[in-house]
């Protein structure tokens, strides 16, 4: 129970951190466009409070890792953790857009990797990241097939005067 605790911590942990810095580099200059100075005080603002979060949150969930999961797990949660800082470079040095995305990529690969590992020391099999992303991608995800279609809720009132 403390293992999935705590590898379901980093983990949301590592998602929202994703979410975050790719809020931040949303205000990266793209196709040699200038950044304004509003864009860079907001990059700036949720650069910081990022960084805060990976060395007091992030890290204190690392150490818990570390105390709890088989060497392999610790090393790809450690390798996370430096993914997660890593990824800000891009931002704090104001590079293009299209300098700082490949690496967010990579970064959310490496958070699926951890998944898979962590997945299977709980006992449980691994999840296939392509499967996943081709069942969101049919056209009517997220919806059950089994489950009565959306137009079988439209409220059919009488018409007043009818």
């Amino acid at each position: 129970m403390d293992r999935r605790t705590a590898f379901a911590q980093f983990l949301g942990l590592a998602e929202t951190m994703l979410r975050e810095i790719d809020s931040a580099a949303v205000f990266l200059p793209g196709h040699g466009e200038d950044e304004s100075p509003e864009d860079d005080e907001v990059r700036r603002e949720r650069l910081y409070d990022y960084i805060h979060q990976w060395e007091t949150e992030l890290q204190a969930a690392l150490g818990e890792v570390e105390l709890l999961a088989t060497p392999s797990v610790v090393d790809l949660a450690d390798r996370v953790s430096t993914a997660l800082i890593e990824v800000t470079a891009p931002v704090e040095l104001r590079s293009q857009f299209n300098d700082y995305y490949p690496m967010w990529f990579q970064t959310r690969d490496l958070v699926e990797v951890l998944r898979n590992a962590m997945r299977t020391e709980l006992g449980l099999e691994p999840m296939s990241v392509d499967e996943r992303l081709a069942e969101r991608r049919a056209s009517d995800y997220p919806w059950l097939e089994d489950r009565p279609p959306r137009d079988t809720y439209v409220r059919r009132q009488p018409r007043l005067g009818d």
